[in-house]
């Protein structure tokens, strides 16, 4: 007797699961090109930004989108973020906004150019010369005091009258606040040892220094408290030899470091 094996099954209609598929993602293809044929261009970068935020810069690509009639935009072709880091951020922004940042650094940069010209005129006109000096670079202005301009020897209180001409330059450098992100005061000494019962090294003295000064900065309660700060190096920053009396005087001192506002643009 002949033996008969089942039929398999018929896969006719199997095919019409992977079309299902296929038709599917063709329909939220074109969802998505009519989505970006009207979305204004505001939304649109606002989806590019959120993309970047997410995943990096580095790690996108986004849309170079153009204008055009009633707001629309269109995709036009494809541009690797890749490379554009923070630039990316400075090339959306219309040239009047970049003119107004670059207007607001010339306001700054001249505000701290009068801030420097005042320091100069206060030093000569009051004859403080041979104990205090005044420097500059592009962004940084240092208004140094040598050790007899604030304090007696190994000691860290301010003398009175000091305190006096402190409270003189701090209005000065009021005056010009808004051009400075920073007031770093800083204590330096020379290499000879100090070991006291008020002062455990120099660079217990430096620090102690600084900090007094700067309190007379906060008692004056003219500069913002969160752009002063206090340091001491101990004689660790010299700017002269210590092999000399004179070159001991030098290193003897504190610095103010009033630091230029700068104007940048942060990528979102």
């Amino acid at each position: 007797m002949k033996n008969t094996e089942p039929e398999e099954e018929s896969g006719g209609y199997s095919w019409m699961d992977t079309y299902g598929d296929l038709v599917t993602l063709l329909l939220c293809f074109f969802v998505l090109l009519y989505s970006f044929s009207t979305l204004s261009e505001s939304k649109a970068q606002e989806l590019v930004q959120a993309f970047s935020g997410s995943y990096g810069a580095s790690a996108i690509q986004a849309f170079d989108i153009t204008e055009v009639k009633e707001d629309a935009i269109r995709i036009d072709s494809m541009v690797d973020f890749r490379t554009r880091g923070s630039e990316s951020q400075g090339e959306e922004m219309s040239q009047a906004e970049l003119q107004e940042l670059e207007a607001l650094q010339e306001q700054i940069n001249t505000a701290f150019d009068e801030l420097y010209q005042k320091i100069v005129s206060y030093i000569e006109i009051n004859d403080l010369g041979g104990q205090m000096s005044v420097s500059r670079t592009d962004d940084v202005i240092i208004l140094r005091f040598s050790e007899i301009a604030l304090f007696d020897s190994g000691s860290a209180t301010i003398r009175r009258e000091s305190a006096e001409t402190l409270k003189h330059f701090i209005q000065i450098i009021t005056e010009n606040i808004d051009s400075i992100s920073m007031v770093d005061i800083e204590g330096h000494t020379d290499t000879v040892p100090i070991h006291t019962a008020e002062f455990e090294d120099n660079w217990d003295l430096s620090v102690k220094r600084a900090t007094n000064t700067l309190r007379i900065l906060l008692d004056s309660a003219l500069i913002e408290e969160t752009k002063l700060s206090a340091t001491g190096y101990g004689e660790h920053q010299p700017i002269a030899s210590n092999d000399t009396p004179e070159g001991r005087a030098d290193n003897r001192r504190v610095d103010f470091v009033l630091n230029k506002v700068k104007v940048t643009v942060t990528a979102g």
